[in-house]
């Protein structure tokens, strides 16, 4: 099945996309992957082990990645020789933290000293994060890593109903047919939608090729997704099919997009947390909001003082992610779920966004979770974002919809500025810019908050 994808890369568009009808067709026993089956399965069953289980399962992994990375991966054995250690000396996870912490810019520095040498690279594809840190990574990866990414991310849906065949919408990132603003992915049934809507025809046309595909999710960016309800909301549109969920992904989840996404398509909204890098993956539970850790993805750890997550990946053998810094910053940190029976740990109530997401006052440091309600339902303004470029002063960037009430407006975007002063106090100054749109990555992602400020003073605290 690998050999086949990578030839499939090779060939010309026209005959990729006659193969990915064909691929479609076939059950999906056949068209996911023995990997992603076997992965699949046994997640539907360790789901239910006890902790102590889990726990031995993840001491049984961790042992053979660290095993890997000391005998094939010079970075790694450098960081155990130069601590006097061998892999059997780590024997539980309190032993883990004798290992340093990797981050974005140590993998990068030392990216040739993090591949391993035991394993062939010919043919093997890049991938890379989206970039909205600022450092953006490119690491190896697999066609097995990714049958078995999918079988994770499977594995979580499946608490809200989702099947591996099920058909879903994707409204996420930018897709090929951008003039035509959908597309239609014969491989995985995905129909895909542009995070681009401008005007009540589009949203309109969205909903109809929804209702024509008879799905009964949409997964993608929460931004995205509430910025498709927002204005179907406001243009007083019907929604006319019935979802079984939304399913957020790829971006911290603010208070106002799932109520706006929960009001407009009445569904549940399910959300989890992952990362290219595939080195922590958290989802809820039927019964909470409350993010659960996966331990049978890797180990995650929580910085005690910074809350920011530590993942150890275990699926990743070429490129090895061990105790590194995911920027992330988790809130509620929790023993365990009493709204289910699982032992997935650690819990988390909130994921708040990333380091760069805080901004920084005379008062102190104030996150995401405290500036969003005056955010919410907002009549006149189209798009938000906020701009920390020094200690005293933040920029708030504004997008109008149509100035067809030009005083009701200006009216908002005061109420809008004071609000956010008072939140900040009024040592900081706040700037109102209006733009016609928030620049996003290439990916699609949108960054609600931007902080230089933030991100420099914790990376120094973290040191």
């Amino acid at each position: 099945m690998e050999r086949l994808e990578q030839i499939g890369r090779l060939l010309p568009r026209p005959i990729q996309q006659s193969l990915r009808y064909i691929y479609g067709a076939l059950p999906p026993a056949i068209r996911y992957g023995k990997v992603f089956w076997e992965t699949y399965k046994f997640l539907q069953e360790s789901q239910w082990w006890s902790r102590e289980k889990l726990e031995e399962y993840q001491m049984q992994q961790l042992s053979k990645l660290l095993h890997h990375a000391y005998e094939n991966v010079p970075y790694y054995r450098k960081v155990f020789d130069e601590r006097g250690l061998k892999p059997k000396d780590i024997q539980d996870f309190d032993d883990l933290k004798k290992l340093p912490y990797l981050t974005k810019d140590d993998f990068k520095t030392h990216f040739n000293e993090l591949v391993a040498q035991n394993i062939n690279l010919k043919n093997l594809p890049m991938s890379h994060t989206s970039g909205t840190s600022g450092k953006p990574l490119q690491f190896y990866t697999s066609p097995s890593i990714g049958q078995m990414e999918l079988a994770f991310i499977f594995h979580q849906w499946s608490r809200v109903g989702y099947k591996p065949d099920d058909l879903r919408v994707e409204i996420r990132g930018q897709i090929k047919e951008e003039k035509n603003r959908v597309e239609f992915d014969p491989a995985s049934k995905v129909l895909r939608l542009s995070p681009r809507i401008d005007n009540k025809e589009v949203a309109q046309y969205y909903l109809e090729r929804i209702r024509e595909f008879k799905a009964n999710f949409i997964h993608g960016y929460p931004s995205a997704i509430a910025f498709f309800a927002h204005a179907i909301k406001k243009y007083g549109l019907a929604v006319p099919f019935q979802l079984k969920a939304v399913l957020f992904a790829s971006e911290a989840v603010y208070d106002w997009e799932r109520e706006i996404v929960n009001e407009i398509f009445n569904c549940r909204v399910f959300s989890h947390y992952g990362m290219a890098e595939q080195v922590a993956l958290a989802a809820e539970c039927e019964g909470s909001s409350y993010y659960h850790c996966l331990p049978q993805y890797g180990i995650t750890e929580v910085d005690p003082e910074t809350n920011e997550i530590i993942g150890t990946g275990f699926l990743n053998y070429i490129n090895p992610f061990i105790r590194y810094r995911t920027t992330d910053v988790a809130s509620g940190i929790l023993p365990h779920c009493k709204h289910c029976v699982r032992e997935y740990y650690p819990v988390f109530k909130k994921l708040e966004g990333r380091i760069g997401d805080y901004l920084v006052t005379p008062r102190g440091l104030v996150g995401p979770a405290v500036i969003t309600h005056p955010f919410k339902d907002l009549k006149t303004i189209k798009d938000t974002q906020v701009v920390q470029k020094s200690i005293d002063c933040v920029i708030l960037r504004v997008v109008p919809w149509e100035k067809n009430n030009l005083s009701t407006y200006k009216t908002e975007v005061a109420c809008l500025s004071r609000s956010l002063q008072n939140i900040l106090g009024d040592e900081l100054r706040i700037e109102v810019e209006e733009v016609d749109k928030i620049k996003r990555t290439k990916s699609g992602k949108f960054k609600w908050i931007i902080s230089d400020v933030s991100m420099g003073m914790l990376e120094m605290g973290l040191k």
